[in-house]
């Protein structure tokens, strides 16, 4: 069993998707240059588990500076979904780095556009729905679907409230 799942809000789907991201210069605003790479583990209505794979010692210096005290960037992120990629900020909330070389975050999407956040939600209910259908007796699904639900219009509501405060650049 995964131990996060008693403090996560919502459910997680195990998923592999290509993602690319920027850093976000959080007091001067400006976007950098490089552009990394990873693949998702996990997504839900409000996050995505990612790893990247590269050197560590170069992560260091930008790990340490994606979270806690000396937090200095947020992530413009670019999701490639089925039908085109989708743009978002994230916030990284836990990093871990392993070896050999690989990076995994915990990223929770601070906001998105609106059309963005309505192709989200519609993958994620889907994917939701495909899991459900697996799940087998007709009890676990209605339950799996309820809760997904819940999770996906409050959800919802949040990412519509704090995309008043973010500009959302698309990526590269």
């Amino acid at each position: 069993m995964d131990p996060w799942v008693g403090r996560r809000a919502h459910p997680r789907l195990d998923m592999n998707l290509p993602v690319h991201f920027g850093l976000i210069n959080i007091k001067q605003g400006g976007e950098s240059k490089s552009l990394f790479s990873a693949v998702t583990m996990d997504v839900s209505v409000q996050g995505l588990g990612i790893r990247m794979h590269s050197r560590v010692a170069q992560m260091i210096p930008i790990a340490i500076k994606l979270m806690g005290d000396r937090k200095q960037f947020d992530l413009n992120l670019g999701i490639d979904l089925k039908g085109g990629k989708i743009h978002a900020v994230g916030e990284v909330k836990w990093s871990l780095l392993e070896i050999p070389h690989q990076l995994k975050m915990g990223i929770f999407l601070k906001g998105m556009g609106p059309e963005a956040e309505d192709r989200w939600t519609n993958f994620i209910q889907e994917e939701c729905r495909k899991k459900a259908n697996n799940l087998g007796s007709s009890s676990r699904v209605i339950s799996f679907l309820q809760v997904a639900s819940n999770h996906l219009n409050k959800a919802s509501d949040r990412i519509s409230q704090q995309m008043r405060g973010y500009e959302v650049k698309p990526g590269k």
